[in-house]
């Protein structure tokens, strides 16, 4: 397996992952409704879901942090932007690139 499918797959991970960190959000929200005096342990339960989904992506996502590749179009760095709570990141340029100008991968 090449360097680009590792890269590859670790940011189909990190998609899935916010996928479903982002259910648990919704689940966390239907446990307040649910159980709104936190008497049962179910709210409780479904934030630590939600923590180790978000650490989950988190640890991912410093991994492909660690990745740095160049852009074919202008030949600048690339490098991961990690996602805010339970959004995924995004590629960028790591130095100022033209106006408008979505990085395009190296390939390995």
């Amino acid at each position: 397996m090449g360097r680009n499918d590792e890269r590859e797959i670790l940011e189909r991970t990190v998609h899935a992952i916010a996928e479903r960190a982002r259910d648990a959000f919704r689940v966390v929200e239907e446990a307040h409704e649910v159980d709104p005096l936190h008497e049962s342990g179910l709210v409780a339960a479904a934030k630590r879901l939600r923590m180790e989904l978000l650490q989950t992506k988190a640890q991912l996502e410093r991994e492909l942090g660690n990745v740095l590749l160049e852009c074919r179009r202008c030949n600048r760095r690339v490098h991961w932007v990690s996602g805010v709570g339970a959004e995924p990141g995004h590629w960028a340029h790591a130095e100022p690139a033209p106006t408008g100008h979505d990085p395009v991968l190296s390939q390995d």
